[in-house]
């Protein structure tokens, strides 16, 4: 039962939104069914004393219908899915109350079907300010001020004389910006989709949309110029004036989303740093890390209040790939308190190694990692992949073929690793483990394995592995 779809939809609440519920599900308004009160008072019960005993259901009958009727399984499971119900009216009203903007369209519907024309001037000048006030500036904003419009149409068209110019024009305005906003976004999502896989999408309208922003003005549309410019960037990579560009529209512009859209602009920023570096360019290094800095300190980064273990990842990888020690060693300890509590003991003992091996500690790196085995593959094949190299820089040999056995054993027997990721991983084990057997100073054997390194496609940990043929060379 605690594994079920009704204890999960409750267990992520916190102590004020369980009591919230509590008094909605209390709520004779909202429900009457006796049962399903007494059925949450328990379970609100259990998750405050963190229970782990069995659930006795004979009991929770009882409690819920009283001793004098048998149990019954399939009424049992009734109730359970009732009371599912009810917690979903809870979420589905917990996001209406929300939304003002769209309590306010609701009551000017109401307003018009039943035509209530002495609450029209107030909750019209209601909406209007609820418009006004609002401080983001999505797509969405511009789709509720097209449904107040509408809204204001209904409700005056009556009164309009046939000559008088009505709020068409702002109802249709409202709807384009909602569109092409909307439409640039999930454009820009096709175009980095298909820099990961060949994917082809029919986006309706794609190149007029695009033609027609180019050749209007609309700086005052935060989303529209946003999506636009994240979308030069990547149609025109090269240009770097579009990025800057970009910087700039995000420095300006960013507090005016959501904090999920605004995650996912930064993501494009990002993206297109990750790129260059890739590339070779590595003076973009700086600039992600610089921008992961001011996200932090803008609040960007953290969505709910959380942010997430990869994200948390590349602040750590940019920032040591910079020397950045200190600052990365105070990052993991003030951050990873905003790490969802399942996944931060993985992410602070990887961090943490990854930290220890860019400052030559080695044996700290296999002490933090040779304890631990990951549930989640990417850190398992990360930290393996961190170990292996750790034990070629204390010149534990045997350790690091041993390592290299087992490694090669998991990524035979792991059927969800992509077939291409795989192969990549066998093929640093076959170099290091190559490696591993050269001696100092032995020219030949170094130059056909540098040779060999150059010409395979899809090696882990390719610049470390230069570095050490570098070094062997040089003995």
């Amino acid at each position: 039962m605690r594994e079920g779809k009704l204890y999960q939809a409750i267990v992520q609440l916190n102590g004020h939104e369980l009591n919230r519920l509590h008094r909605f599900v209390d709520s004779p308004f909202f429900n009457r069914n006796e049962p399903t009160k007494k059925l949450f008072e328990w379970i609100k019960n259990d998750l405050k004393n963190a229970a782990e005993d069995p659930i006795d259901v004979n009991h929770l009958w009882d409690m819920c219908f009283g001793s004098d009727l048998p149990f019954n399984a399939a009424r049992f499971r009734k109730l359970q899915s009732d009371l599912l119900k009810t917690v979903e009216d809870y979420y589905a009203q917990e996001a209406f109350e929300a939304n003002p903007i769209h309590k306010a369209k609701y009551l000017l519907e109401t307003i018009y079907d039943r035509s209530l024309e002495k609450l029209q001037t107030s909750a019209l000048k209601s909406a209007q300010r609820l418009v006004e006030e609002q401080d983001l500036k999505p797509a969405s904003f511009y789709y509720y001020q097209y449904e107040l419009e509408q809204s204001i149409y209904d409700l005056s068209r009556v009164q309009l004389e046939r000559s008088a110019k009505s709020n068409i024009e702002s109802i249709a305005l409202n709807l384009d910006r909602f569109y092409l906003a909307e439409k640039l976004r999930y454009y820009c999502t096709v175009l980095n989709h298909q820099h990961v896989a060949a994917l082809e999408y029919n986006m309706l309208f794609i190149d007029e949309i695009i033609n027609h922003v180019e050749s209007h003005n609309y700086s005052d549309v935060p989303p529209i110029v946003m999506y636009y410019q994240i979308l030069l960037t990547y149609k025109e990579p090269d240009n770097k004036a579009h990025y800057e560009h970009l910087r700039n529209l995000i420095d300006q512009h960013i507090h005016l989303f959501p904090e999920t859209e605004a995650k996912e602009i930064l993501d494009a920023a990002l993206n297109y740093s990750t790129k260059k570096i890739n590339a070779g360019q590595m003076e973009y290094m700086r600039e992600m890390f610089e921008l992961y800095i001011k996200s932090l300190e803008n609040g960007v980064l953290l969505v709910r209040g959380n942010i997430s273990p990869w994200s948390f990842k590349n602040i750590v990888t940019a920032g040591l790939r910079l020397n950045e020690f200190d600052w990365i060693e105070n990052f993991i300890q003030e951050y990873s308190i905003h790490l969802d509590v399942r996944y931060r003991k993985n992410a602070i003992t990887f961090n943490l190694a990854q930290l220890y091996f860019y400052k030559k500690e080695y044996e700290k790196v296999i002490s933090q990692l040779s304890q631990v085995e990951y549930d989640d593959m990417t850190y398992n094949l990360n930290s393996k992949t961190l170990l292996m190299a750790s034990y070629y820089e204390l010149d534990e040999i045997e350790a690091l073929l041993s390592l290299l056995d087992t490694f090669r054993v998991y990524l035979n027997r792991n059927k969800e690793l992509p077939a291409t990721r795989r192969k990549h991983y066998l093929n640093t084990i076959s170099i290091v483990r190559k490696l591993s057997r050269i001696s100092g100073g032995d020219t030949k054997q170094i130059d056909k394995l540098t040779k060999e390194l150059e010409t395979t496609k899809g090696v882990v940990s390719k610049n470390w592995i230069f570095e050490k043929l570098a070094a062997l060379k040089n003995k």
